[in-house]
């Protein structure tokens, strides 16, 4: 049994092996540094399991602690759009203690986006609509705070400790 409401699908945006036997999903909020941690924590988990891990991340703005997060989940699927999520995600955790609509301005002429694009989407929230459908799947999944884990559908309910999350993570691979 799945302890994850919304099944892994292919409009979600997915990083390392497609074929791999375990999917790490991260539910997690652009401004959140325990959610900057996670991030890190999934980097080294794709850097030892190539073969074996593929990660995704869904969407999970905490808008009443962090008043960009909602403005960086919709810029980072605006880039997606131009094929450039994965790039939009790396910046925006790596400057989430500076996050403004400027500096992701900037982030998005950094990656080489089509500004104008980028502008008119953010501008019209053209994915407000997924980043709403990501929160729901989240809430329904037990989602209450960032970052939260899921391996394979099962909710990680240990602490934010890198050892601990491969731990489990080492489970699904016996």
């Amino acid at each position: 049994m799945s302890d994850l409401y919304a099944e892994i699908s292919e409009d979600d945006y997915m990083l390392g092996n497609p074929d791999a036997k375990l999917t790490l999903l991260e539910y997690g909020d652009y401004e959140c540094p325990y959610s900057r941690l996670g991030y890190r924590f999934s980097q080294m988990l794709l850097k030892k399991y190539k073969q074996e891990l593929r990660f995704v991340f869904r969407n999970f703005p905490l808008r009443k602690k962090h008043p960009n997060a909602q403005l960086a989940a919709e810029a980072a699927l605006c880039a997606g759009a131009q094929d450039r999520f994965w790039e939009m995600h790396n910046l925006l955790f790596k400057h989430n203690r500076t996050l403004s609509e400027t500096r992701i301005l900037e982030f998005a002429e950094d990656i080489g986006l089509d500004l104008y694009r980028f502008k008119v989407n953010l501008a019209t929230n053209e994915f407000a609509g997924r980043v709403t459908a990501d929160f729901r799947g989240g809430v329904k999944s037990g989602v209450d705070d960032t970052p939260t884990f899921f391996v394979n559908g099962e909710r990680y309910s240990g602490e934010l400790d890198y050892n601990q999350l491969k731990a489990f993570v080492d489970t699904f691979l016996n």
